[in-house]
């Protein structure tokens, strides 16, 4: 019997699964982050290790018996990213077929079942990417230095400048303030600068600082929701240069979402799924079928 994995690696987790060559899904599990840029090179080498030796020992298999690998990885775009993975895999002495996506493909093969579609992602960061006749195109995805505009980094990011502004006296009082530092366990305003100075503070910390945004503006607090408003603004941008792209304003396409912002911000998800049709009538839009996972088996499969 021959089998084949799919990953679907990023800054916090790597979701896999382990599939056979007739497309039957077997097995599932979860190992730690696979994000070369945040994670380091040893450490995603020692994660990807550890998937393939833990579906060969609990099912019985060698690494002979692998047909493919099919990887879905955030940050990985250019042709040298690739390669570093696949030399990864070189040196554990894997030598089936390794096959690298930017995750971003990935979950929209997922969520649409096909490799073709829009996808735009809100989570920790953020980016839009199409796909027809095989031509792949993207808007944002930077990183958070760059770009991630419309992200739960962005968000929080946002909402801490937001709460030093209003500290100063140049907004207006917000409830975002006391939110922040109940969540942060802080003593005071100020503090947040030992917050944001910290060495453990990262993204994903930062990121997690949404929730204090998105709390306020349910509450009506007028800078939170002018926080959102931005985000949804920022996301719709990149979802009409992807779709500009790839089809004409007469012609229909399919576009799905997935990431915890987007996804579990009613807000955020009603207003972006509201503007984007005023843009793109023939738009349909549909909630992920499968997760990145799945569509990285997909696409080795096909």
């Amino acid at each position: 019997m021959k089998y084949c994995i799919g990953v679907d690696g990023g800054g916090t987790k790597t979701l896999t699964y382990l599939g056979d060559m007739t497309g039957n899904i077997l097995d599932s599990c979860v190992f730690g982050p696979s994000n070369y840029y945040s994670s380091g090179l040893e450490n995603t080498k020692d994660v990807f290790e550890s998937i393939v030796n833990y579906y060969c020992l609990k099912h019985q298999f060698d690494y002979s018996d692998l047909t493919f690998i099919s990887l879905g990885l955030a940050g990985v775009d250019r042709e040298m990213d690739k390669q570093v993975i696949r030399d990864v895999f070189v040196e554990l002495n894997i030598s089936c077929d390794i096959m690298v996506y930017n995750d971003a493909r990935t979950a929209l093969v997922g969520a649409l079942g096909k490799d073709e579609g829009i996808i735009v992602v809100s989570g920790t960061g953020s980016i839009a990417t199409g796909i027809r006749d095989n031509r792949l195109v993207r808007a944002g995805g930077w990183g958070h230095i760059l770009a991630d505009e419309g992200s739960g980094y962005d968000i929080g990011m946002k909402t801490l400048i937001t709460i030093m502004k209003s500290y100063d006296g140049r907004l207006s009082p917000t409830l975002m303030t006391e939110k922040a530092i109940e969540f942060l366990e802080l003593d005071g305003v100020e503090d947040i600068i030992g917050f944001v100075h910290d060495p453990n503070t990262d993204k994903k910390k930062i990121a997690e600082l949404s929730i204090v945004a998105v709390q306020a503006a349910k509450e009506k607090d007028a800078l939170a929701l002018a926080i959102l408003d931005e985000s949804v603004e920022a996301l719709l941008q990149m979802a009409n240069a992807v779709i500009r792209k790839l089809y004409s304003a007469e012609e229909s396409a399919e576009l799905t979402y997935i990431g915890g912002i987007i996804t579990n911000v009613g807000y955020i998800r009603e207003k972006f799924i509201l503007e984007i049709k005023k843009f793109h009538p023939n738009l349909t839009i549909k909630k992920p079928a499968q997760d990145g996972a799945v569509g990285a088996l997909y696409l080795g499969w096909n």
